[in-house]
Parts: C-alpha cells; structure tokens; sequence
C-alpha cells in the first residue's frame, strides 16, 4: 500500500485537512477562554458551543476528505462576479451587525443576496427573510439563551 504523494491528494482533500487543521486550532484555543461561574452561566456556555461548531467542522471535513476521490486536476471556471458581491455582502454584514445590531442584520442579509442571486419578487424574499430572522430567533434566544448583540443602535434605543 503506497501512500499518496500530496500532489496526488486533490483539491478537495487539501481543502479538508486545512479545515481539519483549522477546527483542532481553534476547538484547542476554546480551553484558554475564562471559565464562567454556574450561577452565570445560561444555555451553552462560552467555551461549549464554539466547541460544538468545531467539531462539526471537523466532522464534515472528516466526511469531505473520504466522500472525494483523488481526481485529475480540472481547470477551474472563471468565478463568476456573483461570487465575489456575496462575498462582499458577507464581509459587510459584520460592520452592519455592529451598527444596527443582530436581528435587523439577519434580516437585510437575506434579502439583499436574494437579489444578488436574482430573486425579484420582493415578498418572497420578505418572507423567506421574517422566516430565517425568526427561526434564529427562536433557536438561539430561547433554546440556547443566548443574548443577542443589539448594535449601537440596539444600545441607543434600548440602553
């Protein structure tokens, strides 16, 4: 049995161990996060859910080197600008988080790659939008108890 030479791996392995490597580094750093008193402490607490993410991580970059074969390398399409004005909405929703706060973020955040993406009927991407907005909601303000950042404008309004 001859071990594969990494060139030999394919990008969808390459992809997987980075991943791998990228969920340990961080599941590991989560042991240097202060420890919260009991008394304090609601739902998840912070080091247990950022652990959880990372093994999720790590599980389907697990599943992701085994599920792909090693290929011949293809030449990869050009990325289509589509791509890179979601990527830049990505990257602005964390200012707008900040500034706005996390409920109305969530909810300008699907609309507006709906239409990067191509939907023009405004009321499904509304409701599509309430309905992601409200089940993020439910799930982390009443499952898990988090508190949900409110941004300046949650702090100017609510105090």
């Amino acid at each position: 049995m001859s071990m594969a030479t990494p060139r030999r791996l394919g990008r969808d392995r390459w992809a997987a161990l980075c991943l791998a490597a990228f969920a340990m580094t961080a599941f590991g750093l989560t042991f240097t996060f202060d420890s919260m008193p009991a008394s304090l402490m609601e739902g998840l607490g912070a080091a247990e859910f950022p652990r959880l993410v990372c093994l999720i991580i790590l599980a389907l970059s697990v599943f992701l080197f085994f599920a792909s074969p090693p290929s011949e390398e293809e030449v990869l399409p050009e990325v289509h600008s589509c791509t890179w004005w979601t990527l830049a909405a990505c990257l602005g929703f964390f200012p707008l988080l900040g500034l706005i706060g996390m409920l109305p973020a969530l909810f300008l955040f699907p609309v507006i790659v709906g239409r990067l993406w191509g939907e023009r009927r405004i009321m499904v991407l509304l409701a599509s939008s309430t309905l992601v907005t409200v089940t993020i909601w439910l799930l982390f303000v009443r499952v898990f108890r988090f508190t949900l950042p409110g941004g300046l404008l949650g702090d100017l309004l609510f105090g």
